[in-house]
């Protein structure tokens, strides 16, 4: 089963478009009903503020516990930890997503690891938001559940059909340039809480 799981592990998100019409893991539904990311912006929830410090500039990501309290711990937690500290940027598509938090096998970061399980976005995957990417299962043509770790992606372009299998906890509250010229190999030097709530 190990083995399994670390073979469609570095697949993380790459066969989105091929699987796209043959989404069977739906957690959310009412795609009618979610926030856009203006409408977060200006909403009454108060975000957590986590800076990142890169090779190309720093950026900032407002973290939303009341919209994805799962999500969000486990990404908080990460960051306090120092998970995220050093890590390789270790994949760029354009107008798709940036995404980072992969670690080599026998990493001693490795024992921070927790997967977590699955909740409904209540935000559309537009430019700027943030989620965690999951496992997907080649053969079965589907996200594997619950199986959401530490690797998390930043949306580059309008990703709204990832809606249905994924959950956005923030958005990049300032920096986005910096992230749009984040390339592959490009490090991430530090990850801290700027504030505990605006």
């Amino acid at each position: 089963m190990k083995g399994f799981l670390a073979l469609f592990g570095i697949i993380l998100l790459t066969s989105i478009f091929l699987a796209e019409a043959s989404f069977s893991q739906e957690i959310n539904s009412g795609s009618d009903s979610l926030f856009t990311l203006e409408q977060l912006i200006n909403s009454d929830y108060k975000p957590i503020l986590v800076n990142f410090d890169t090779d190309k500039g720093s950026f900032l990501i407002a973290v939303y516990p009341d919209i994805a309290p799962i999500s969000s711990e486990n990404f908080l937690r990460l960051v306090q930890e120092g998970f995220y500290d050093e890590i390789v940027v270790h994949r760029v598509v354009a107008e798709f997503v940036m995404q980072a938090g992969e670690i080599k096998e026998g990493s001693k970061k490795s024992k921070l690891l927790r997967t977590i399980k699955d909740e409904p976005t209540k935000v559309h995957h537009e430019p700027g938001t943030v989620s965690f990417a999951k496992l997907y299962d080649v053969e079965k043509k589907e996200y594997i559940p619950d199986s959401a770790e530490a690797q998390f992606f930043i949306n580059l372009g309008h990703n709204e059909r990832l809606d249905a299998n994924f959950t956005v906890f923030g958005y990049v509250f300032w920096g986005m340039e910096v992230v749009r010229e984040i390339e592959v190999g490009d490090r991430i030097l530090r990850a801290y809480i700027v504030n505990e709530l605006l």
